[in-house]
């Protein structure tokens, strides 16, 4: 009886420690989001994918992105997402030499990026471009298998006019 009472007491305790979390988040969305209204240099975005680490960035509209940076971008019109931004990392910028080999993409010996033959739905997907990075562009990738980014052709290589931001990891 005494450890039925303890379970039940635990067992809500664990759900009060569940609902103050999501509060919390809650909380701190509207409060990000208040002061992005006051101040418009700066906004919230969230990751509802498994390509990145976080799942919940601030994007900052006034910092110039280099290489290392989250970016918040708008990808090019493709058959896969449609109006929607897209956060990933700068693994390459201006000046920075791509090579290809077969699906791998290479930057100074190392492998970055290997592209997938197909999509998740069977679609091919066509190699991104290699080369020189022209000025004012940047090659973006995460280390998730399925991210779709600079390795493929419908990304390509982002131009910074299609960056809204350096997007800052918070959560």
């Amino acid at each position: 009886m005494m450890a039925d009472a303890l379970d039940r007491r635990q067992s809500l305790n664990r759900n009060w420690g569940r609902l103050a979390a999501f509060a919390s988040v809650i909380a701190l969305a509207v409060f990000v989001k208040a002061a992005a209204a006051w101040e418009r240099s700066w906004y919230v975005t969230f990751n509802w994918t498994e390509s990145l680490p976080h799942w919940a960035y601030v994007i900052d509209e006034t910092a110039e992105p280099v290489v290392g940076d989250y970016v918040d971008f708008w990808p090019p019109e493709n058959a896969y997402y449609d109006g929607i931004s897209f956060v990933k990392q700068i693994v390459a910028g201006p000046g920075d030499t791509i090579v290809c080999e077969d699906r791998r993409f290479v930057l100074d010996g190392v492998t970055i990026a290997i592209a997938k033959e197909v999509s998740q739905a069977g679609d091919p997907l066509s190699l991104g471009p290699c080369g020189l990075i022209p000025p004012g562009h940047y090659f973006v990738t995460t280390p998730h298998k399925d991210s779709f980014d600079s390795r493929y052709g419908e990304i390509g290589y982002v131009p910074r006019h299609a960056v809204r931001g350096v997007a800052r990891p918070v959560l």
